[in-house]
């Protein structure tokens, strides 16, 4: 089907959607076995017969670009639902759906049986194209007349309206235009683009109409029939464009190279127990179906459904995660978030020149001007984090052309920091929104009232989050090492001095002696937020701690108010304003877990970190595919108990993903220096559940290593299996 239009052969027709804040209030949570397939920004969330149901429903659609091109998708046997017998995805680009029509009387024949009719469908998502396939089979032994009907619908809703902002004002619909084969749904936005949805059917259908297409067929007893149809979300300034046909077998075939190349690029992960196995090789799918491309380089989306777009903190995390699973995905990171650094000084975007931004959108609202996001600049964590990765990197790479090519960025996040971080020259980074649309919270805690004090309300900014303050130190005094080693002597004698202070400063402004904790954060006036919150945890990986001070820290975080058994709460249940169903007040985050226990690890505490693995583990028993979720509640675990879903938690999630490998590096004790030329494991542990781990094609400089960890009563062994490439050292030592 190729389908060409002009505006002035478009009928306009009114709008008959509704803002799915008001057709969906309270908004509709995303159910656990929802089926998702994902490529880049474009992705399906379907309920399990492979349907988009309800119809405009806030959890089901085909998104791109930050839009909903596909409202309404459902599929009808002689105008009923079908049944699910059993549906799974490979990876997060195809699902196979095995479905049987209802029973049914046919008039003046005979019933149609239960279980009778089969139903194989199978969706797949190619750059930009779902195809939607099936296979009707007859195991009657009475020929049969069967109505196979397709519904559509396409609100062309911004991805924001979808989560609940009410709009109020849309751009222009039109009547769809239908070819024999096919049609094309067509809206121009306030923004002047066109969005267009195109259908193409084969074979052609019996019927067409508007908002259906509909085959009749008879099929004697073992026959069957094949339709498809593929679905291609498509955005333009102008409205005149033809699309090339695709075929299914070869784009299947492509998604599975693309995967395979990623794979076998990636770190190799094998134990003896094949829940992790398949917990890993869900994450590793995670990490390729969610990748961007930006100037022909990847980098991670934050996450589906909501955040599938480049976000600056999210995107660094996860590929600081994931650097012993793919040391590429950090170093395309850098660059994709260094062309996009801030230059200009800009209210409505929260921007300052050096910062690393926050978030980028493409959706009609933002193009309008009525959201900042195009892009967006308001996360005081995002540039001190970027500095830590950029270290990181060079650690576990010694790409020196890449430190070269970066360090004018790196000085431009400096600069920031010291120019603009800081807002009332006290030493702290601090936070204060400038744009009337941006976010009121520029921590990872991010929510509206992530912020409260224990009676409940909200202390006058700017903020300054405990710890950014450690992030802070950490790529000051990474940095410092890091311009040493480049000539730049005098820049990094004054950073590491500047780090030093800072982390006195940051002992003296925080500490709360009464609680033997750190405080959240200080407010406008310097006062301490003095929750029990999880923030104060991320310091460990940061180093910011003396040994005395990680220790508190460790022994306060291991109290029933603050792990829930599930994971370590975001914030104290003894806290007067907690709720563990909330977004961060009481929730269990996997990726902050993850670096609490990195930190955990790195100072040497291997037990709480093992015991975070072994709960983290467990809760993923109850996901789908072993996927951690972007968050769950904080409900206290007791014997029995499986954990508590939040209800519209992202999943796949990018930095939950990556949770699993900075922790088995960390407890492991994986701690590279590539400039060295060496790899070193310092004291490896297994916990006692997992006997073995092989890891293979583990990436350190131009080397290439395998590694055999195995666990033997209480003692864990590490034998280095082969170090291919470079010649590299490899050092396993075992402190008391």
């Amino acid at each position: 089907m190729s389908i060409s239009f002009f505006p002035g052969e478009l009928i306009e027709i009114p709008s008959h959607e509704v803002e799915p804040a008001l057709a969906f209030h309270p908004p509709v949570a995303r159910k656990d076995d929802n089926l998702t397939l994902i490529d880049g920004k474009t992705f399906l969330s379907t309920s399990v017969t492979g349907d988009i149901v309800p119809p405009g429903a806030t959890d089901v659609g085909l998104f791109h670009d930050d839009t909903r091109f596909l409202s309404y998708l459902e599929l009808r046997v002689n105008d009923r639902p079908c049944i699910v017998l059993s549906s799974n995805t490979e990876k997060t680009f195809v699902s196979q759906i095995e479905l049987t029509a209802e029973p049914m009387q046919i008039r003046d024949s005979f019933d149609i049986a239960e279980n009778t009719i089969h139903i194989r469908r199978q969706q797949l998502l190619e750059a930009a194209v779902l195809f939607d396939r099936f296979r009707v089979v007859n195991f009657n032994r009475e020929e049969v007349s069967l109505s196979v009907e397709l519904r559509f619908a396409a609100d062309f809703v911004d991805v924001f309206q979808v989560r609940g902002t009410q709009r109020r004002v849309h751009g222009h619909y039109y009547r769809p235009i239908m070819k024999n084969d096919g049609f094309c749904f067509a809206y121009q936005g306030l923004d002047g683009i066109w969005r267009q949805t195109r259908i193409e059917m084969r074979p052609a259908p019996s019927l067409l109409d508007e908002k259906s297409a509909r085959w009749d067929i008879s099929l004697r007893p073992l026959e069957h029939a094949e339709f498809e149809v593929t679905v291609r979300p498509l955005v333009k300034e102008s409205s005149s464009h033809t699309s090339p046909s695709a075929d299914f077998s070869a784009c299947l075939r492509e998604r599975r190279h693309r995967f395979n190349r990623w794979e076998t690029s990636s770190t190799y992960f094998s134990s003896n127990n094949s829940i992790l196995n398949s917990a890993l090789s869900t994450a590793i799918g995670d990490f390729h179906a969610l990748q961007l491309s930006d100037h022909g380089l990847r980098v991670v989306g934050a996450g589906v459904p909501w955040f599938a777009t480049l976000f600056g903190r999210d995107a660094i995390i996860a590929a600081y995660q994931a650097l012993s699973l793919n040391p590429q995905l950090a170093i395309d990171t850098l660059q994709v978030l260094a062309h996009h650094q801030g230059t200009d000084y800009s209210d409505w975007k929260d921007e300052e020149p050096g910062k690393i931004l926050h978030e980028w959108r493409q959706g009609e609202m933002t193009r309008c001007g009525e959201l900042p996001f195009g892009p967006y600049y308001g996360s005081i964590d995002a540039t001190p984090l970027f500095l830590i990765l950029f270290c990181e990197t060079y650690n576990w790479t010694a790409d020196a052309a890449l430190v070269r090519k970066l360090l004018p960025a790196a000085r431009a996040a400096l600069n920031w920091i010291d120019n603009y971080g800081d807002l009332d020259r006290d030493g702290f980074v601090e936070y204060r929104r400038r744009s009337p649309k941006g976010l009121a919270n520029q921590a990872w805690k991010d929510s509206w009232d992530a912020y409260m004090r224990s009676d409940g309300t909200i202390p006058p900014a700017p903020i300054a989050s405990i710890e950014v303050q450690g992030y802070l130190y950490d790529a000051k005094y990474r940095m410092a090492s890091l311009l040493r080693s480049f000539g730049d002597l005098e820049t990094a004698e004054r950073l590491r001095r500047e780090a030093a202070e800072l982390a006195k400063r940051l002992d003296k402004a925080f500490w709360m002696p009464e609680h033997d904790y750190f405080a959240m954060a200080l407010d406008g006036d310097k006062q301490q937020l003095r929750c029990i919150v999880s923030n104060p945890g991320q310091l460990l990986f940061t180093r910011v701690l003396t040994r005395d001070r990680a220790r508190a820290v460790i022994q306060r975080l291991m109290k029933e108010d603050m792990f829930s058994g599930w994971g370590w709460r975001t914030l104290s249940q003894d806290d007067p304003t907690f709720n563990p169903l909330s977004y961060h007040r009481g929730s269990v985050w996997p990726h902050d877990n993850s670096l609490i226990a990195h930190g955990m690890a790195l100072n040497e505490f291997r037990k709480p970190a093992i015991q975070l693995f072994t709960a983290l583990f467990q809760a993923s028993l109850n996901f789908r595919n072993y996927r951690l979720p972007e968050l769950f509640c904080g409900v206290q675990r007791r014997e029995h108990d499986e954990p508590v879903h939040y209800p519209v938690s992202c999943s796949p999630q990018a930095w939950a993903s990556g949770s699993w490998f900075l922790i088995l590096a960390s407890i492991l004790g994986i701690r590279p220096s590539a400039t060295r030329k060496e790899l070193n494991i310092i004291n490896p542990e297994l916990p006692e559940w997992l006997n073995h781990l092989h890891i293979s094609n583990l990436r350190v400089g131009n080397s290439r290593v395998a590694l055999d960890f195995t666990r033997d009563r209480e003692r864990t062994y590490c034998n280095v299996v082969s170090v291919d490439g470079d010649r590299l050292l490899v050092n396993v030592a075992f402190k008391k």
